[in-house]
């Protein structure tokens, strides 16, 4: 039987939920293209995360792994880097309209890790002692 760890798990049904909700303020295709995103983003970030610093690691460790390794966020702050005249006020409008989603974006990307450290802190807490 395939055995899914814990900080995986978390992290993938976290990104789901994450990017399901935020999208349901739209409209149905939005939450699944939301929850599909952010599910791929999870899906590469967790294998990274299996890679170095792996998935026992410390928290502190852990977490900035796991956000930045995402290439849902990676995109997003080349959004934001590439409108940078929208967040220092030169530019203003419409045109801006992507660096706004962008800020949306990223900070959707720091949630589903945070979900996984919980999944992976419960189920260390149920287990039995050894």
């Amino acid at each position: 039987m395939l055995r899914i760890h814990p900080f995986v798990m978390g992290h993938l049904i976290g990104a789901v939920l994450t990017g399901g909700a935020a999208g349901a303020f739209s409209d149905p295709r939005a939450a699944f293209i939301g929850a599909l995103a952010l599910f791929g983003g999870a899906l590469v970030s967790s294998y990274v995360c299996q890679w170095w610093p792996g998935v026992e690691a410390p928290a502190w460790k852990l977490w900035p792994v796991a956000v930045f390794a995402n290439p849902v966020m990676l995109a997003a702050l080349g959004f934001m880097a590439v409108d940078w005249a929208c967040f220092v006020g030169t530019q203003r409008g419409w045109g801006c309209f992507v660096a706004a989603l962008a800020i949306l974006v990223a900070g959707l990307c720091v949630l589903p890790p945070v979900g996984g450290l919980l999944w992976r802190g419960f189920k260390r807490w149920r287990a039995p002692a050894a």
